[in-house]
């Protein structure tokens, strides 16, 4: 499966080193990635910015919530990747496992 069919979306929330291994997983499968923070304070959007994540903010004046994050970050990637196949959600404390994009 070609890298440009897939999309990352990372959520979270100062999540620091945790977040910095799990862009770096994301990037080693494609480099569609959306991260979309929720009020970090800690250099996170920095660090995704260092990845070359497309970065979405959320309205602090807002609740904040994991489906709240999903939907802006799907919504983000497929206006700026409208050909991406397959999308994988990951919270900004986890990493994909090498080769999870290969299809059985």
């Amino acid at each position: 499966m070609p890298p440009e069919s897939i999309g990352v979306v990372i959520i979270g929330r100062n999540e620091g080193a945790r977040l910095v291994s799990c862009l770096a997983s994301a990037q080693s499968q494609t480099t569609n990635i959306v991260y979309v923070d929720s009020g970090s304070t800690d250099g996170s959007i920095e660090a995704a910015e260092r990845f070359a994540a497309d970065v979405v903010r959320l309205d602090l004046t807002e609740p904040f919530t994991a489906a709240r994050a999903r939907n802006a970050g799907f919504d983000r990637l497929l206006a700026l990747a409208p050909d991406v196949r397959f999308v994988q959600f990951v919270d900004g404390d986890c990493t994909l496992a090498d080769g999870c994009r290969r299809v059985a």
